[in-house]
């Protein structure tokens, strides 16, 4: 199915026949692409299609071995980013590539400080007064510039990096530049969207061009002039925008259709009697207080609430990951407290975190070490790590959640996103824990494999585990839980029952969270 759309000036940037291959797995094969100026291409597909890799070879961040690319009709091979950025090509990167221990403004101007250092010194008024500067440009006004980016929000971060990344590429923005933003939308608000959006609009009226990849298919659908549709490392099709339908971007992207039950209501499990956690009047200084709830095997409890409301925080101090100020925390009816996430694990308390490259998985070990991190008990023989104990069990989960890999020794770096948040599920569901907290669990993952984690979310509360759950979106939130928390500002705001046959609202549930 082809779509030239609407090409703007002319041709800005070119793909011809890319090919990429990991070891003996090949993630592209042959793909063509064409994006005219001041156009916005939309980018689709299952995780592991091949989507992420693209933009990495676009953004020289990683080389092609078979291909060629043109920009401006000359030929564009960057050897890293630095020389994409001179060719006014730039990356935002899904998993973000901020230094963490540098300053907002060391960031937005890292490779850049030469035009403030003189004699040796660094001039960081006028660095920190362009940083400014720089922020204001796309409607940020209250981000310090000298704090450290380890000490911001996550959204916060994604939109400095998307600030800085606007800004290198605008230094060549009179010959059309091109932007690449993967999964820019994964954890903002509704109102940091609009105003991505109303950014991305303004980059086109320039006449430059934007790659956009999301796994909201209706942010796709609305933001992009032109969609390409990948599935296994190919391209399968583009549309325009005037030909888009929701069914069948799904349909060529996973290769079957959508079905209607979208958040498997129909498999949601009845909760039992059995309290496996307890939560009474627990806070921690300047980001919770007083929260208290019950907890009952089978029971999906769902927390809504806009970044900064405190939900975040609570389920750090109930995976051990931080400690609370006040209160109490029952597991089965004895009161415990958690100094570590391995405090929490010892009591069947485990967690699949949001960032899940930082967070959830070692990138440069193999699956099969990744899978025995949190089962070491599992993987011993005679108080030694089994070798074959290991390679059994990740290939066990390998199977059992269809992991796209060339094995179970392949490392956790060079899978997709998608494959990866499978491996962090295939870890913490082997550990066999009575209560799973879920940090937006299909955060950067498209259609199909949200598909699957949540015919998998129903079956683990089914057999028997308790779920918290901080959705990607209200909609995913409300779909799956059981039960909803909203919290704002620290305080838990309104309580929600959310049976199969009776789901509130997002109104309804808006309404105390804003």
């Amino acid at each position: 199915m082809k779509g030239n759309g609407d090409m703007g000036d002319g041709m800005l940037f070119e793909v011809r026949g890319l090919a990429k291959r990991y070891e003996a797995n090949t993630v592209l094969h042959d793909i063509d692409m064409q994006i005219g100026r001041g156009e916005i291409v939309g980018l689709i597909g299952e995780n592991g299609a091949g989507k992420s890799t693209l933009q990495k070879l676009i953004a020289g961040v990683e080389q092609a071995d078979e291909g060629s690319m043109l920009m401006h009709g000359q030929p564009y091979s960057p050897r890293n980013s630095a020389e994409a950025n001179l060719r006014g090509v730039g990356m935002v990167f899904q998993e973000q590539s901020l230094i963490k221990n540098l300053t907002v403004s060391q960031n937005i101007f890292l490779g850049r400080e030469s035009r403030y250092t003189r004699a040796g010194l660094v001039d960081w008024r006028a660095m920190n007064r362009d940083a400014r500067a720089v922020l204001a440009a796309i409607g940020i006004t209250d981000i310090p510039v000298e704090k450290k980016v380890l000490d911001l929000e996550f959204a916060t971060r994604q939109m400095v990096e998307i600030a800085k990344v606007l800004d290198i590429t605008g230094g060549v923005a009179g010959a059309g530049s091109l932007v690449l933003l993967d999964e820019p939308t994964s954890v903002l608000g509704d109102e940091d969207i609009r105003r991505l959006f109303a950014e991305i609009g303004k980059i086109k009226a320039a006449g430059n061009s934007v790659i956009f990849v999301s796994h909201r298919l209706e942010e796709v659908m609305e933001i992009s002039d032109r969609i390409y549709i990948f599935k296994d490392g190919a391209n399968v099709g583009a549309v325009t925008k005037t030909e888009v339908d929701e069914a069948i971007l799904y349909e060529k992207m996973v290769g079957r259709a959508t079905t209607g039950t979208y958040y498997k209501v129909e498999q949601q499990a009845v909760p039992t009697d059995e309290v496996v956690l307890a939560v009474k009047g627990l806070g921690q200084l300047g980001t919770f207080k007083d929260v208290s709830f019950e907890l009952h095997r089978k029971e999906i409890l769902g927390v809504c609430g806009v970044v900064g409301s405190g939900k975040e925080a609570l389920c750090s101090v109930l995976c051990g990951d931080e400690s609370p100020d006040a209160g109490e925390i029952f597991v089965k009816g004895v009161r415990r407290t958690f100094g570590s996430p391995k405090d929490a694990l010892r009591h069947r308390i485990i967690a699949v975190p949001k960032e899940r490259r930082e967070e959830g998985v070692v990138g440069t070990l193999s699956i099969a070490a990744n899978v025995s991190l949190s089962n070491f008990d599992r993987v011993k023989q005679g108080g030694v790590l089994s070798a074959r104990l290991q390679s059994d069990l990740a290939w066990h989960w390998v199977k059992e959640l269809g992991i796209k890999c060339s094995g179970i020794h392949e490392h956790v770096e060079y899978l997709s996103g998608g494959n990866a948040q499978k491996v962090v599920f295939a870890r913490v569901i082997a550990s066999a824990s009575d209560i799973l907290i879920l940090n937006n669990p299909t955060r950067g993952v498209d259609v199909g494999a949200k598909d699957e984690i949540y015919a998998l979310i129903r079956q683990i509360a089914a057999q028997g585990v308790a779920v918290i759950l901080l959705g990607d979106t209200l909609d995913e939130c409300i779909g799956l839980s059981s039960w909803i928390l909203v919290m704002k500002d620290g305080f838990v705001q309104k309580e929600f029952d959310a049976p199969a046959a009776a789901k509130p609202s997002q109104v309804e549930i808006a309404r105390y969270m804003l």
